[in-house]
């Protein structure tokens, strides 16, 4: 069992560096990709000058794509937010709805709940009627045999 176990948190162990490594690669990626797009863009401040080579035709070569680029990524961003809100809207709706079906189905379960110990304790009192009066015709059948033996039953 032991070893199984030991073997089992190895496998696990393992399993978690990979997975650690893969998302140590993801944000290395992720980090060039924002390096790259910001890399060129004189509207950041501390960004490297764009380097314009005056043999070229156009020197705002290097400019144009970058502040191309700059609207796109601006509305990329403004999507995956709004897209963001969206589901978390979606997410919150539905949390709302689930919790109102859960109150629902409490409130039901209650009524039920609370119908059924009403019937229980209704047949308990029918109960305990039937079984006072078999009690207490008992209780004289053997008053009687104790008399009939010249007994004192209040005397026992």
């Amino acid at each position: 069992l032991r070893r199984d176990v030991a073997r089992q948190v190895k496998a696990d162990s393992e399993g978690l560096k990979q997975r650690q490594l893969e998302l140590e690669r993801e944000l290395e990626m992720s980090r060039d990709d924002k390096k790259d797009i910001y890399e060129d863009d004189p509207a950041v401040p501390g960004a490297p000058a764009v380097d314009r080579d005056p043999h070229t035709a156009t020197g705002d070569r290097d400019e144009a794509a970058p502040g191309a680029a700059r609207p796109t990524c601006r509305e990329a961003i403004q999507q995956a937010r709004a897209e963001r809100e969206q589901v978390l809207g979606e997410k919150d709706r539905t949390i709302t709805a689930l919790q109102g079906k859960i109150d629902a189905m409490e409130t039901e379960y209650e009524k039920i709940l609370h119908g059924s110990l009403d019937r229980v304790l209704s047949k308990l009192a029918a109960a305990q009627g039937c079984w006072e009066k078999e009690a207490t015709a008992m209780h004289m059948e053997h008053k009687e045999r104790l008399r009939e033996f010249g007994l004192n039953p209040l005397e026992i």
